[in-house]
């Protein structure tokens, strides 16, 4: 990672949703202007990246830059601040996006999601700047939107009962399992659920 050129820091919609002083990766350096992330199974903030874990949560963007990187975990703390950013476009997001979550492309740069359990959410995309740079919502509860999700079930209910033969029994079993596996993608691409391990 390194510290965003060409930005400037614009200040957010919301200054007062700061995070209490959150314990710092060991080794890192969260640069100010780029997005931080909370890891709940390592205890740890640490620099918002395609690479971080599934149940890493996007909190905010770093007003300071928090120079880690020969410390132990947690030697310094970071306070991310929520709110709305102007964040780099990689070039994808445009008008058909908005009102719709973007991904981390990198610490500073957002994207389309790729629909795969491969995605970290960064926020909610409220407008675009040319093509170059985007306005995004950051805020814990935005990167984990609750949108009506639709599944489309290729089962039908009494079927399986009133199957003949082993055969069509089977066939309405594999059905059965292929809807299971639709809901959970779709609670996945959400961010309802985490990605199955």
């Amino acid at each position: 990672m390194s510290e965003p050129s060409g930005f400037t820091l614009f200040p957010v919609h919301n200054p007062e949703t700061t995070t209490p002083g959150l314990p710092v990766k060991a080794a890192t350096i969260l640069y100010c202007g780029c997005m931080a992330a909370w890891d709940p199974a390592n205890a740890r903030c640490e620099a918002a990246d395609p690479t971080i874990a599934a149940t890493s949560i996007v909190l905010g963007v770093m007003q300071e830059t928090v120079d880690n990187s020969a410390g132990i975990l947690g030697a310094l703390k970071a306070r991310p601040q929520s709110g709305i950013f102007r964040l780099k476009n990689d070039g994808n997001l445009t008008s058909a996006h908005l009102f719709k979550r973007v991904r981390v492309v990198d610490d500073h740069t957002v994207g389309v999601p790729a629909g795969t359990d491969a995605d970290r959410f960064a926020g909610l995309l409220l407008g675009l700047e040319g093509t170059g740079f985007v306005w995004v919502l950051i805020a814990p509860g935005v990167t984990h939107d609750r949108a009506p999700v639709t599944v489309t079930l290729t089962s039908t209910n009494g079927t399986a009962g009133a199957a003949a033969d082993l055969a069509a029994l089977k066939a309405e079993t594999e059905k059965t399992g292929d809807d299971l596996r639709a809901i959970h993608a779709a609670l996945v691409t959400h961010g309802l659920i985490a990605p199955a391990a």
